[in-house]
């Protein structure tokens, strides 16, 4: 197993991991970090699965349940994980040859039809024959246009199926589609799953941008643990108000996305501002007392998608509405304003 995480997230990870570590029976060695690394991680759903029937359960893991875990989950994950992928794009592979072969017999037999027209019409022939040969013509052509339709259709489903099979094999390769603080999908993820979804669907939809307010003072005023806290409260946040409308991503630091699909701008709207009282009005407890602190709020830029916008145009135009709900005081929001070139 290859891990691509970078510095700061191993970081992020190794904090996280230790405490969960010290819940449990099983010592502090590589088998049991690597165990509870893959969980945090996301990298693992058979894993993190499996590891959640038994804390369901109220169970402790030992070593004995940590190496139990380790060879059903991690041992034996690559060879499996990497095996179903090899033999899904053969069976794609399979699949799109026989459309295209039947696709070229197809074609190959008009083109001899065509052949066959041109030399009736080369000769003399009456009104009735001239009939025959164009409704036979009419007919042919409609038949080869279906089988093509047929093939595009299939050609479009196999490239969304090999987008599919990528972001499973770059899971089997170590390679997370999800922020291990949050659960939220990472920046990763989130491309992989506007791009499906913006095959698939189109326009028709808004992106949020959600920033935290001053995060930089509240980390510094009560360290990295709090400020992770307030990451995850306004992550579980976005995910309760907005998870259910299309994908839900931590992009950054303190920066989150969130794609509604079939959502127009009054929804939208509305919707945001839910999720900007919410975390107005939320209480996060530092880790030392009791104690809660206020203050967290955070900025909210909005873009309704244009007809035929690219999605990195929406982006760019809900990321300027961030900033103008920044600039402007923040604990707000903006709708993007359209531009006349927006659209084209």
């Amino acid at each position: 197993m290859r891990y691509k995480q970078g510095r700061e997230q191993t970081a992020e990870l190794l904090r996280m991991v230790l405490p969960q570590m010290a819940r449990h029976e099983a010592g502090f060695h590589p088998m049991n970090y690597t165990l509870w690394y893959e969980y945090l991680a996301g990298l693992n759903p058979r894993l993190i699965a499996a590891v959640d029937a038994r804390l369901a359960q109220g169970n402790c893991l030992t070593d004995a349940d940590v190496v139990a875990l380790y060879e059903q989950y991690v041992d034996m994950r690559d060879v499996a994980a990497s095996a179903q992928v090899r033999a899904d794009i053969a069976r794609l592979v399979e699949q799109v040859d026989g459309a295209a072969s039947e696709a070229t017999r197809e074609v190959r037999h008009f083109g001899q039809e065509l052949d066959g027209y041109r030399q009736q019409l080369l000769r003399q022939i009456g009104p009735e024959q001239l009939d025959q040969v164009v409704q036979s013509l009419i007919s042919d052509t409609s038949r080869v246009r279906d089988t093509t339709e047929e093939f595009n259709e299939q050609l479009r489903k196999s490239s969304l199926e090999v987008e599919r099979l990528r972001g499973e094999l770059e899971i089997a390769q170590g390679q997370a589609l999800r922020d291990p603080l949050t659960g939220l999908l990472n920046r990763r993820g989130f491309d992989l799953q506007w791009q499906r979804d913006w095959t698939l669907l189109g326009g028709d939809s808004t992106l949020l941008i959600i920033d935290i307010d001053q995060f930089k003072a509240i980390n510094d005023a009560h360290g990295h643990l709090l400020g992770d806290k307030v990451i995850v409260a306004v992550a579980r946040v976005l995910h309760t108000c907005a998870g259910k409308r299309g994908p839900v991503a931590r992009i950054g630091g303190e920066e989150f996305a969130a794609l509604l699909l079939h959502t127009d701008d009054g929804e939208a709207m509305k919707l945001a501002e839910q999720i900007r009282l919410t975390v107005e009005r939320g209480r996060i407890r530092r880790t030392e007392d009791t104690h809660s602190i206020g203050g967290v709020t955070v900025s909210v830029g909005l873009a309704a998608s244009l007809e035929g916008e690219q999605f990195e145009a929406l982006m760019l135009r809900a990321d300027r509405a961030l900033y103008q709900s920044k600039t402007a005081g923040r604990n707000r929001i903006t709708m993007a304003e359209v531009s006349v070139s927006a659209g084209s």
